[in-house]
C-alpha cells in the first residue's frame, strides 16, 4: 500500500509538471524500486509532502464530518462526489460505493470500521495532521524502525485521546489473541508505528475503488471466501506506470500465466479477520505463488 501511495503521488506531480511518468517495480527481496523520478531525495520528499498536504485539506474540510466510510449517506456521498475533482472522486471511490440502496457500502479494505473507536477516515485525518517531512523521508529511504509515538503535546493539541495513528493495514497494528503465540503487550504501553508509511498508504486507496459485486461491493484486489475477505496482489519486476499497475490490480494474481506475462513474479494475499466486539484486523500475508525474477 505504501508503494502504491508513493507512485500515486509522484505520478500526480509528474502530470502537473509535464515530466516523465514514474514507474514502480519490485526486486527479488520484494523491495519497491521507483523509476523515471528525480535523483534528488529532497525533491521526491517535497513532491510527496505537497500531495499529502492537498489530501489533508480534503479530509479536513469536505470530509470533516465523516469518521468512517459507513457514515456516508447516499445524499452526502453523491453531493461530495459531484463537487469533487478527479483525484477526490478516486479517494471517495476508494472509501465507499453507492449502490442505490439506503446505505453506502464501505470498502472491504477498511479495517477501521468504528469498532472500539477505530475509524478509518478519522485515522487518516490524524495521520495527516501528525506527519512531518522527516517521517516521509524515513518511510521512503530508511529501514522501518516503527519507533514513532505521538508526543504528549500533539496528542493534547489534536485531542487524540487514546486513538492510535494507524490505518490498521499492518498486522502489527492490532495483534489479536488468535494470531499470537504469547500474550499481547499490556494496553498501557505506548503504541508505536512507522508514521511515514501510514501516511504514504493513504493515496493507495485511490487506486483500489469499491465496485458493485453479485453479493456485496468489493474493492479491487479483494474477494470473499470462507466467511472472510481476502486481499490479493502480485509483485512485478518490469517497471510499470500507474496505468499498468491499475490493470494488474484489477485483473488479480490468480491466473499465474497471465500475471507472469504481465511481468509479475510472485503473488500474495492477506485476510481481514474479525475479533471480539467486531474489531477488524489484517492478518499476516501468505504466499499464493512465486517465481523468482531473472
Amino acid at each position: 500500500m505504501t508503494a502504491l501511495g508513493v507512485l500515486r503521488l509522484l505520478d500526480e506531480d509528474a502530470s502537473e509538471r509535464g515530466s516523465s511518468r514514474p514507474t514502480l517495480a519490485f526486486d527479488a527481496q520484494f523491495c519497491g524500486e521507483l523509476g523515471a523520478v528525480a535523483a534528488d531525495r529532497d525533491a521526491i520528499v517535497s513532491a510527496v509532502v505537497r500531495g499529502l498536504s492537498v489530501r489533508a485539506r480534503f479530509y479536513g474540510t469536505e470530509l470533516s464530518t465523516v469518521n468512517k466510510p459507513a457514515d456516508f449517506t447516499p445524499a452526502t456521498f453523491e453531493g461530495i462526489a459531484r463537487a469533487a475533482n478527479r483525484w477526490q472522486r478516486d479517494a471517495l471511490a476508494g472509501l465507499a460505493c453507492g449502490t442505490g440502496a439506503a446505505e453506502v457500502a464501505e470498502s472491504t479494505l477498511c479495517a477501521a470500521n468504528g469498532a472500539s473507536h477505530q475509524e478509518l477516515v478519522r485515522s487518516i485525518r490524524d495521520v495527516l495532521a501528525l506527519v512531518e517531512p522527516e517521517h516521509i523521508e524515513a518511510g521512503l529511504f530508511r529501514p522501518w524502525s516503527k519507533s514513532y509515538s505521538v508526543p504528549a503535546h500533539k496528542r493534547r493539541a489534536l485531542a487524540l485521546g487514546t486513538r492510535k495513528p494507524t490505518l490498521r493495514l499492518d498486522p502489527a497494528d492490532e495483534r489479536l489473541y488468535a494470531l499470537r503465540a504469547t500474550n499481547p503487550t499490556p494496553p498501557s504501553s505506548e503504541y508505536k508505528t512507522e508514521l511515514g508509511a501510514q501516511a504514504l498508504a493513504i493515496p493507495a486507496f485511490e487506486l483500489l475503488p469499491v465496485c458493485p459485486a453479485s453479493r456485496r461491493p468489493l474493492c479491487i484486489a479483494s474477494r470473499r471466501g470462507r466467511n472472510r475477505v481476502f486481499f490479493e496482489w502480485a509483485l512485478w519486476s518490469v517497471p510499470a506506470t500507474i496505468a499498468a499497475v491499475r490493470s494488474l490490480l484489477s485483473v488479480g494474481p490468480h491466473d499465474a500465466d497471465s500475471a507472469l506475462a504481465r511481468g509479475a513474479f510472485a503473488a500474495f494475499g492477506a485476510a481481514r479477520v474479525t475479533g471480539e466486539k467486531g474489531k477488524l484486523s489484517i492478518a499476516p500475508s501468505f504466499g499464493i505463488w512465486q517465481q523468482r525474477p531473472a
